[in-house]
């Protein structure tokens, strides 16, 4: 495969093992890692998201409520 990105593909194989030889049935290029990949219907995450929270909520014992909290 080229190096066309900032990426190198990957390869991905499909074999078939049934016989008494392996016969290689598919072999084409991935993006990325592929054994990271999930996924899920967005409606099982969207009832619980919230985007903005508020920053007096925050129970934290750690929480920086303003840059004077702040600190490495």
């Amino acid at each position: 495969y080229l190096p066309t990105g900032p990426e190198l593909s990957q390869s991905a194989q499909l074999y078939d093992i049934s016989g008494e030889k392996m016969k290689l049935l598919l072999d084409f290029p991935t993006i990325g890692e592929p054994h990271y990949a999930e996924a899920i219907p967005a409606e099982l995450v969207m009832k619980n998201s919230q985007k903005i929270y508020k920053i007096e909520d925050n129970t934290n014992p750690f929480v920086a409520k303003g840059d004077n909290f702040a600190r490495v």
